[in-house]
């Protein structure tokens, strides 16, 4: 568990970079300090490791300051990935990767195998890179290589800043999937950076939304930061795509109504225009749910179950799910975000895709 204790951080007269964060991350979660450049997230991020020192304030680590741990021995124990990779520029790739366990003194063979698994986690191929300099590498191959680094000796906290933001969009998609792959199993303690709502809402267990100035602003769960923004600021920075933004962490699951249309006299079905033709898993997200709303002839998607049909999902039960996960009496509504409904607009009517997994912008 890692513990921000009132910690802030100056620079000589002028305002604070971070002022008195105070936040708990539970051990095994994912927490992404998101938010507009000068919130001191990347000031956060490093004192975990102490390569910044809080001007006031701890930060604990299972309830140890690190201030009284030695920073050397600290930061052995932690992973870290930098915007700018940090890579040796006189060592090969198999080198960098193997930095840490080298320092641990791992055996040879065990450091060899633990390299190759991890190139080819991150999309390189062991034996055509794993010879290669940084500076035969592209930028977004140098920043696979930093993350292979930082997952070398499986640490149990891992600090990313930026991890992903020097790479193509694909293989960032991919990066992404492969980091949620290995956290499911892993379940390491991990702080990451980021300027992306998007990237943030998919990889963060929870969400510190930071304004400038180093304030926290919101810290809770994507759904909690999307549904109920605790602030004008935070509403703004999450922006006015919010709705379509939380149909990916809402499962048909969630929106699962118990029957399917009532058949009418007429043959019909209330409230469709045609039988269920699409069928999802439970956890399929609402968005690949609405996506098999919009292409199919159905007003309903079956949810399916080790072949049992668990009930239906409708634009209804999307909209029910919506109001539910978003109700809270204590916060204020903040205006102009835009809802499934009663805004004259449907969803086939917004531009840009929804569904696949992927989060609409």
């Amino acid at each position: 568990m890692i513990r921000f204790d009132a910690a802030s951080k100056r620079y000589g007269a002028g305002p604070p970079a971070l002022d008195g964060l105070t936040l708990e991350i539970p051990a095994g979660e994912t927490c992404v300090l998101v938010g507009p450049s000068g919130g001191g997230k990347t000031t956060a991020l490093k004192m975990v490791n102490r390569l910044v020192e809080p001007t006031s304030g701890r930060v604990l680590i299972d309830g140890r300051d690190v201030a009284s741990t030695d920073p050397v021995t600290l930061r052995r124990g932690i992973g870290y990935v930098i915007q700018q990779v940090g890579l040796f520029p006189h060592l090969d790739v198999a080198a960098n990767v193997a930095t840490v366990p080298r320092l641990l003194g791992w055996d040879r063979r065990r450091t060899e195998r633990r390299v190759d698994e991890l190139l080819d986690l991150v999309g390189l191929e062991p034996a055509t890179y794993r010879h290669r300099r940084p500076d035969e590498l592209s930028g977004g191959q140098r920043q696979r290589v930093g993350v292979a680094r930082a997952l070398a000796a499986d640490p149990p906290i891992l600090l990313m800043d930026e991890p992903f933001g020097a790479v193509d969009p694909v293989t960032r998609a991919r990066l992404q999937a492969e980091f949620l792959r290995l956290q499911q199993q892993l379940r390491r303690t991990v702080v990451l950076v980021t300027h992306d709502i998007d990237e943030a809402l998919r990889l963060g267990d929870r969400l510190a939304v930071l304004a400038t100035g180093g304030r926290l602003e919101q810290y809770g769960t994507p759904a909690e930061v999307l549904g109920r923004p605790a602030t004008p600021f935070v509403a703004d920075f999450v922006g006015s795509g919010r709705t379509l933004r939380r149909l990916d962490l809402l499962s048909a699951a969630d929106a699962l109504a118990l029957r399917p249309p009532i058949a009418s006299e007429a043959g019909g079905a209330i409230g469709a225009t045609a039988a269920p033709d699409a069928a999802v898993a439970p956890d399929a997200t609402l968005a690949d749910v609405v996506a098999a709303l919009l292409t199919g002839d159905g007003a309903a998607v079956r949810v399916v179950e080790g072949g049992s049909v668990l009930g239906t999902v409708t634009l209804d039960s999307i909209r029910a799910a919506l109001r539910e996960t978003a109700a809270d009496p204590a916060v204020p509504e903040v205006q102009g975000e835009v809802e499934l409904e009663d805004d004259g607009e449907s969803l086939g009517d917004r531009e840009g895709p929804v569904g696949s997994g992927e989060t609409a912008r």
